[in-house]
């Protein structure tokens, strides 16, 4: 019997995972919302000035708490073979839409690549020398929409269409004459590219260009309301309820004053407003960030800060988090919950005290089952603290 408890002290401190992977500060990564999860993958980081290839995902079905721990899964062993990257787009497709499709340019030469049913990243049919700007996915996962600009006069937007197999070139459009900002699928199928860059970097938002995917038009709509100040390196997400909400920005000065704003995209014209929000935590970064809506939550991941006392810009190995379920007021929240996270009645608690004891055996065993199986994928999960610091860029 003593023999059998050392076994299981020896298994069990085995289990114990205590990889040196940790978050760090970056800039110019993706983030893909597919399945629960929020998978990250590349930009820049101090070690990695020329782009990485670390890829990993925060689990989003389950509460979590950003002072206390991150339920994170480290999947980089299966992303070797991606090249060293940054300032990549991409976007999930699929006729199921359980496929992360990533497009990149490095010096010269793009590549892309997909995520296959959470288990492999599988190269794609290399695309033409374009620095693409942004990607985006059909409503019934049969296309892709991806613009891009080869260099600062011509612009143009290449549709893809997306089988089970490998994915080709449908069309071109080189008759765009403007620099689009990003984009946002609306619920009706139409790409709301949102404003218009100026000089190839700041973004105008007053005109909102909107191409159909259903039948092949442009349409150049002129807003209403308080435009937001124009900026670059910020983020859009798209609400349950139709807003447009945008985030960070600089401009030639630093941090834009004007953080947050929506757009009502159900009103004819599309309508600028500025939400009621509290005070953002010091380490809140303004630019380089990605920005993902779960739920009720926009979960808004790395990227730049200023520190409260030098002022100095350093890069944030933090998650945020804005919660967006109020329309027009807006908090910032450090609890999350996702929507159909079951909560326990006291009876349901007490049967659960009872039940405990006899359970416990099970639980051992699936315990040990579950670590052997992730044994053998060699993927490391990890429950990653929040750094208490910022890694100086």
């Amino acid at each position: 019997m003593p023999q059998y408890f050392i076994f299981l002290f020896v298994f069990f401190s085995q289990l114990i995972i205590t990889s040196p992977y940790t978050l760090v500060g970056r800039f110019g990564h993706t983030a893909s919302y597919m399945d629960n999860k929020i998978y990250f993958l590349g930009g820049i980081t101090k070690d990695n000035i020329r782009g990485a290839n670390d890829f990993f995902y925060l689990d989003v079905s389950i509460p979590f708490n950003l002072d206390s721990t991150l339920p994170i899964v480290d999947l980089s062993n299966d992303a070797r073979q991606i090249y060293p990257h940054y300032n990549g787009v991409s976007t999930i497709c699929g006729p199921n839409k359980d496929t992360i499709f990533l497009i990149c340019r490095v010096s010269k030469e793009s590549f892309s690549y997909r995520f296959i049913n959470n288990k492999e990243w599988v190269p794609g049919t290399v695309i033409s020398n374009v620095q693409w700007s942004s990607a985006v996915c059909n409503k019934n996962g049969s296309y892709i929409y991806i613009y891009g600009y080869p260099d600062n006069v011509n612009k143009y937007m290449m549709t893809i269409s997306i089988d089970t197999t490998h994915w080709n070139t449908v069309s071109y459009e080189f008759n765009i004459t403007n620099s689009l900002a990003p984009e946002i699928l609306l619920p009706d199928g139409r790409i709301a590219y949102i404003g218009e860059r100026i000089n190839g970097l700041w973004v105008n938002f007053r005109n909102i260009y909107i191409y159909d995917t259903n039948d092949g038009t442009w349409r150049n709509m002129s807003t209403s309301g308080i435009e937001p100040s124009p900026r670059y390196f910020h983020t859009t997400v798209l609400t349950q309820d139709g807003l447009i909400i945008i985030y960070g920005g600089v401009n030639n000065i630093g941090p834009v004053p004007d953080q947050i704003s929506v757009l009502d995209t159900k009103v004819d014209p599309f309508t600028w407003s500025i939400p009621n929000i509290d005070y953002a935590p010091s380490s809140a970064p303004f630019s380089g960030h990605t920005a993902t809506l779960v739920g009720n939550y926009m979960i808004i991941a790395f990227g730049y800060y200023r520190t409260a006392t030098t002022k100095s810009t350093v890069l944030s190995d933090q998650i945020h988090m804005i919660d967006v379920r109020e329309k027009n007021n807006y908090k910032w929240v450090k609890n999350f919950t996702p929507l159909a996270y079951p909560t326990k009645s006291p009876g349901a608690a007490h049967a659960a005290i009872i039940g405990g004891t006899t359970g416990g055996i099970a639980t051992v065993i699936i315990i040990i089952s579950v670590s052997y199986l992730l044994y053998r994928k060699k993927r490391t999960i990890i429950y990653a603290p929040q750094a208490k610091h910022a890694i100086n860029c």
